[in-house]
Formats: structure tokens, sequence, C-alpha cells
């Protein structure tokens, strides 16, 4: 998983500046802050989720990857499914290679359904990018803390199968079930496009099939962390939830410095204020 967020981070960075070679090729000025009609890029406010995401990844890459802080190590010792609670325990399963591959080229698709803003004009390229950036990088943050801090064993070991993934159980993610990092970003991805499309677009035809389609695609990830025996169903609600407000809350935050349109009418009554946000 981690290894698809660095490879997805690295395009998404050399993003802008393809953007911006591209503007200059076929002659078109290329603003790089945007016009600010739908969304404004703010010094302070993208300083803020900006090191906040890279605060949340950076450190746990830290703890976990380089100082292996709270790791456990796998013991074989019999997990019982009666020890799961009642919500999770119905649909435990055992260890599906075939289900945990599918998931992850999902949660690639997933991740770069927001090449749909590429019908956006070009000037808002950049600040679209930032915003995806931030939002993936506070998304994963704090999935990572959470894992990190609960380190709750996945459901394939209390399944009984013997079959299980060799490269958890090195490394410790047989104990990092909670939540699903799929599902939080799948989500964040999803709701991230929804909110940013449907604001560009708001007339568009276009806007249903697009926000049907990328929610599928977050919902089939879910589903397949379920069926592989990775997460129980909490994690994957817990994940859609955290991914959904972070994939909100991101864009949200960037239409608050926007710019206003206000026009003045003379009508028979009177003056008549109309005023774009």
């Amino acid at each position: 998983m981690k290894k698809i967020l660095c490879i997805f981070l690295l395009i998404l960075l050399a993003f802008p500046l393809f953007a911006e070679e591209n503007a200059g090729k076929s002659g078109e000025k290329f603003d790089i802050w945007g016009s600010g009609k739908f969304f404004a890029l703010d010094p302070l406010t993208d300083g803020i989720l900006l090191g906040t995401g890279v605060l949340l990844t950076g450190g746990e890459l830290l703890l976990d990857d380089v100082m292996e802080l709270n790791r456990r190590k796998y013991e074989e010792k019999s997990y019982s499914k009666s020890d799961v609670n009642a919500f999770d325990r119905k649909l435990v399963r055992p260890y599906s290679k075939i289900h945990d591959g599918a998931s992850d080229f999902l949660i690639i698709a997933s991740l770069v359904t927001p090449v749909a803003l590429l019908s956006t004009d070009k000037n808002e390229w950049f600040a679209n990018g930032v915003m995806y950036l931030e939002t993936i990088l506070i998304a994963n943050g704090l999935k990572e803390t959470l894992k990190l801090a609960v380190n709750r064993p996945r459901p394939y070991i209390y399944s009984g199968s013997e079959n299980l993934p060799e490269s958890d159980l090195n490394d410790g993610g047989w104990a990092k079930s909670f939540p699903s990092g799929h599902t939080t970003l799948a989500f964040a991805s999803a709701t991230f496009l929804t909110y940013t499309f449907c604001r560009y677009f708001r007339n568009s035809p276009w806007r249903i099939t697009v926000s049907i389609g990328s929610y599928a695609l977050a919902t089939g990830v879910a589903v397949l962390r379920v069926s592989s025996g990775s997460h129980f169903l909490s994690d994957v609600l817990v994940g859609a939830a955290i991914g959904s407000a972070v994939g909100f809350l991101v864009p949200f935050f960037h239409t608050l410095n926007t710019k206003k349109e206000m026009s003045v009418a003379v009508t028979g009554n009177g003056l008549s204020f109309t005023m774009k946000f």
C-alpha cells in the first residue's frame, strides 16, 4: 500500500509542472494560482493543511518504518473468532490473495479518478493538484496514525486459515486492521472528486455519472477489503467516514477565500443586488 501511495504522490507532484510546460507550448498564459473563482489557494490555509498532511504522514513513517514503535510481532497462537465483537464476527473471512490483489487494483483506479478534473480550465489544474495532495496526505496520515495506535489484528488471524500473507506477518501489518487504509483513501478521492466536479460543473449532466462512478469504485474497494479477510466491517466503515470527511473539508476550506462577483441592476422597485459565490 505504501509503495502504491508513494508512486501516486510522485506523479501528482510532477503534474503541475507538466501542466505549465504544456500550456507554454500551446502559447497560452498559465496562471499557477488559478482564477480563484471556484477554489482559492491561500498561504495560511495551505500552509496549515499541507503541513498537517506532511507531519502526519512523515511522522508515521518515522515512528513505524524507522523506529518501529508499537510494532507487534506475530505469535503463532490460537486466535478465536469468539473474541471478535458480535458486529464484526459474522463477516470474518480467511485471507484471499485474489481479493487482496483486486483491491489494490481498484484503489489505484480510485486514486486516479480526479483526472476528470482535467476538463476544467488549465489555470485550475495547479489548485486542484494542491488540494488533492493535501487531501491524500491528511487522509493517509490519519489512518496510518490510528493503525499504529490501535494495533488491531486483522480478521484473517481469527479465521483459522493457514494461508496468511508473509509480508504482513513480518512487518507487523497483521495487527494494523483499524481503520481500513484502502477504504479511507478511496472515499477521500471519491468525495474530493464529487465535490469539486459538481462545483465546477453545476449544470453538467455528467455530475451524476462522475459521482456514482467514483463512489462505486470506493465501495468496491471496501467490499474487497472485507472479503479478502484483511478488514472487519467496522474498519471499512470508519475508514469511509474519515476519507469522506477529509475529501470534503479540504476543498471546502478553499472556497472560503474565493472571489465573489457582485452585480447591481435597476428594477421597477429599486435596486437588485446579486452576489455569486
